[in-house]
């Protein structure tokens, strides 16, 4: 189903999977301002494009079961304090023993779900002093189950046991090497912390020892240049992927800093942004991008080849507002939904 897709999408002749407008479909390979495309079918008669992907998926037959790429499972949360309620959603992670972690940056807190979206407990809003979660964002998990929260107001790494027990503080706010300033999401990836920093407009990296290594990034808009990235994640060749905010595009870089490739430009089209921020990587390594400003998700192959689309503005499940962290966890996609205040998952069918 998916190659079937892909195919069509390819052709340029499918809408968003999950737009749920009537009057102003997505379109790829369109024209802005153009109207429904049409197709001429059989003698004469006029079908919207809209209908074409569910005309072919029924000609060809379904013998081994239709599905779309990402298949809505469940959707949970509010807009509160209490809970398993929201006020802002940031990034997600999962923790030793397999729960799901989001950190709220409103709430400041970090709390924990079941992968069904029971709550489970929560973390960091008792603590006091340097220790005190104030407005968590990035967030990790080490080899050593020790989860790790960046912080952007106060610029320090707090690194808990998985007891969820406080264990050191590290870094501090500024632009120092070694700082760090409005951090944002986070990968640990072969004993080493990757940081978004959205204050300096570079990647700084630390040692799972809490020990400052190196930084990569100066402002700017040139190759492996930074503005605001929002988010770094590594897929399993171990390459960084970062989403440059401020650019409106996506940037990899290897695990020393250098550019690799980088794919994107400011727009609403396919393969275009507007402020992407959440990142998440498959087992084939397709990149998966927030796009919080077009309240979408884009979904590239590893090398930056746009494959398809999902979402639309509103509130229903399948739309979003203001997209921030996404993670993939046993073949599915979990979304935060951080403006409809809930977590949307969804099934990869690959």
């Amino acid at each position: 189903m998916i190659e079937l897709t892909l195919a069509v999408l390819k052709a340029g002749v499918a809408t968003s999977l999950f737009d749920q407008h009537t009057d102003a479909p997505a379109r790829v390979g369109a024209r802005r301002n153009d109207g429904p495309r049409q197709v001429k079918l059989g003698k004469g008669t006029l079908m919207n494009y809209r209908f074409r992907l569910i005309l072919l998926i029924v000609a060809i037959g379904c013998s081994a079961g239709c599905a779309d790429p990402l298949l809505p499972v469940t959707v949970w949360g509010s807009k509160g304090v209490e809970p398993g309620q929201f006020l802002y959603i940031e990034d997600f992670a999962v923790s030793q023993d397999g729960y799901l972690m989001v950190t709220d940056a409103l709430r400041a807190d970090v709390q924990r779900f079941t992968t069904t979206g029971d709550f489970v407990d929560s973390f960091g809003s008792n603590e006091t002093g340097a220790t005190l979660l104030e407005k968590p964002e990035g967030i990790g998990v080490d080899t050593d189950g020790n989860i790790w929260v960046g912080d952007y107001l106060s610029g320090y790494l707090q690194k808990y046991t998985p007891d969820l027990e406080h264990q050191a503080t590290y870094s501090g706010p500024g632009s120092d090497e070694g700082m760090t300033l409005e951090s944002e999401f986070m990968t640990i990836y072969q004993g080493r912390l990757f940081i978004a920093e959205a204050g300096n407009h570079r990647i700084s990296v630390f040692n799972v020892q809490g020990d400052f290594e190196f930084s990569f990034g100066t402002p700017g808009a040139l190759e492996g240049q930074l503005s605001r990235p929002e988010a770094v994640k590594q897929d399993t060749q171990g390459r960084l992927v970062v989403s440059d905010f401020g650019n409106d595009r996506i940037q990899i870089f290897d695990t020393q800093g250098k550019f690799l490739d980088g794919f994107g430009t400011r727009g609403s089209e396919p393969g275009e942004f507007r402020k992407p921020t959440g990142i998440a990587i498959d087992a084939n390594n397709n990149i998966y991008v927030a796009d919080s400003g077009n309240n979408r998700i884009q979904v590239f192959s590893s090398n930056g080849v746009f494959l398809y689309q999902l979402g639309s503005s509103g509130s229903l499940h399948g739309q979003f507002e203001n997209l921030h962290g996404l993670i993939i966890i046993d073949n599915h996609l979990f979304v935060g939904d951080t403006g409809n205040h809930r977590i949307q998952k969804f099934s990869l069918n690959q």
